[in-house]
């Protein structure tokens, strides 16, 4: 079987023996069947070219061992440094037989030991500063190049960030290895870090295309929200920010970043159509509805947001969860054109009867309307089904409907889409019970009871115009005309003297 040249695995610890004993870092990792393992404790410094120990504290401990897989017929080797009597004591095994350090032994150190100070991120703070100085950034990219473990390439990468002092071409180079990270763990850790580097827009959407490369939603969250808490405020960023949310593919944590995103004003017009093509793109009505409630909550006093919100809500597949954005827009809804179609727009994808009766019923209990907004209540309360839950919304109507001249026609055009004999004088009787209404109105709830079927509806809604408008000539007129419809002779006869007499 020939070996392959993937890392299969790495593993590092860390361990305090004692309070007062020196740290130790234990890493093992292999790569194709080849196996090293790593141990220092104390303060270890390496050579300027990597190839062995220059100096050990006195509470050190070196060792470093290589085995090879059986089949590859290769020697297990160990090299330990320490601390000795006379000195620092240097130990070098192969197969368990104690060696000189000879022309092969330090031709082996010098190839596995840089390996295992890159792979285990030893010193990685002074070994980045040296290659700088020496190589500049270029030398650092080659070294991260060569690195297998995630761990360590991010914490190179962090440490040239830290000491490089960057230009724009360098920072973007640092992104692409970062990309490379597959370890969603560790590149968002590196994106974290990075972080207050890219605010430029030379570099800026090569660290969002980093962030882009990770896999995990909850890690790119944390990205995202960590992002989001340092410069939020910034236009460019926090565009980039939702747009890159909306790659999330869950939609509890793609909502949790919008929720969090709404705090802020959005006053970009890149930023708002950037938040509400992500909502959008958020399958979940509850997840939905929770981005859209936290935006109005903060930003529905700017009709624009607020208008944007109300287009989203259609996207919405519940009924409930719309009418639950819907009734708290209500609180935010103002007499504006564009807001008014927006608002009704969404009512008219409600299907459940009880949920556009709640919605209709939300907005009306809010504030007198003006006329526009009255007649558009009345237009989708006509659509309702149910003929309760019609009724129920077009005698909440009935006063604010009163102090608007004009909107009754709207009313008794709803009210004559109710089959219901019973809801149908409902309503009317309301809008008779209520303030007085003008001739015109008057005369059209009479025609409007025309088309109830019960004689006794019929005829209670015609007594009771006769009740309140008995003088005026046109109003008698159309009862008498009314009355005619009646076939029961007793209903008739109780219409008809409610009238004065004919002369």
């Amino acid at each position: 079987m020939k070996p392959t040249s993937a890392i299969l695995a790495l593993t590092a610890g860390f361990c305090l023996a004692a309070a007062a004993a020196a740290e130790t870092h234990h890493m093992r990792w292999q790569e194709n069947l080849n196996y090293m393992d790593l141990e220092i404790r104390g303060t270890v410094e390496f050579a300027d070219n990597d190839a062995d120990v220059k100096s050990i504290s006195s509470d050190g401990y070196f060792r470093l061992e290589q085995r090879l897989d059986q089949w590859l017929g290769g020697p297990s080797r160990i090299y330990l440094v320490r601390p000795g009597a006379n000195g620092t004591e240097r130990i070098y095994t192969v197969d368990g037989t104690s060696k000189t350090l000879d022309g092969d032994a330090r031709a082996w150190l010098a190839r596995v030991l840089p390996e295992a100070i890159r792979e285990s991120a030893i010193d990685a703070p002074g070994r980045v500063k040296r290659i700088l100085r020496q190589q500049g950034p270029a030398g650092v990219f080659a070294e991260v190049s060569k690195i297998h473990s995630d761990h360590s390439r991010r914490v190179y990468l962090e440490n040239l960030l830290e000491y490089g002092n960057l230009n724009a071409a360098d920072l973007r180079e640092a992104m692409r290895l970062g990309r490379k990270i597959s370890s969603d763990g560790e590149k968002a850790a590196l994106m974290i870090t990075a972080a207050p580097r890219y605010q430029t827009a030379a570099v800026r959407e090569s660290f969002f295309d980093a962030i882009d490369s990770i896999s995990s939603d909850g890690e790119r969250r944390r990205v995202l929200l960590s992002v989001m808490e340092r410069y939020g405020a910034d236009h460019e960023t926090l565009a980039l920010i939702m747009r890159s949310a909306k790659r999330i593919s869950s939609d509890g944590e793609k909502a949790t970043v919008l929720v969090h995103a709404a705090e802020f004003r959005l006053a970009d017009d890149t930023e708002r159509l950037n938040f509400f093509r992500t909502a959008d793109s958020i399958s979940s009505a509850g997840e939905h509805r929770r981005v859209l409630s936290a935006v109005i909550k903060k930003n529905g006093a700017d009709k624009d947001i607020l208008t944007r919100a109300l287009r989203s809500v259609s996207n919405i597949s519940s009924d409930g969860e719309k009418s639950a954005v819907l009734t708290e827009a209500a609180g935010s809804y103002v007499e504006d054109s564009v807001l008014r179609k927006a608002y009704f727009e969404a009512v008219g994808t409600i299907s459940s009867d009880g949920e556009r009766h709640r919605t209709l019923s939300a907005l009306l209990k809010r504030a007198d309307w003006n006329a526009d907004t009255l007649r558009e209540v009345a237009k989708s309360a006509a659509h309702i089904s149910s003929e309760g839950e019609k009724a129920a919304v077009l005698v909440a109507m009935v006063d604010a409907a009163a102090k608007q001249p004009g909107v009754e026609d709207a009313l008794v055009a709803a009210a004559n889409t109710i089959s219901s004999d019973g809801e149908h004088a409902h309503v009317l009787m309301s809008a008779l019970n209520g303030p007085v209404l003008a001739k015109e109105s008057v005369v059209l709830i009479i025609h409007s009871a025309e088309r109830i079927s019960s004689d006794g509806e019929k005829s209670r809604v015609l007594t009771r115009v006769a009740q309140r408008y008995p003088n005026d000539p046109q109003v008698v007129s159309a009862l008498r005309t009314a009355a005619k419809s009646i076939h029961s002779d007793g209903e008739y006869r109780r219409v008809m003297s409610m009238l004065p007499h004919s002369e």
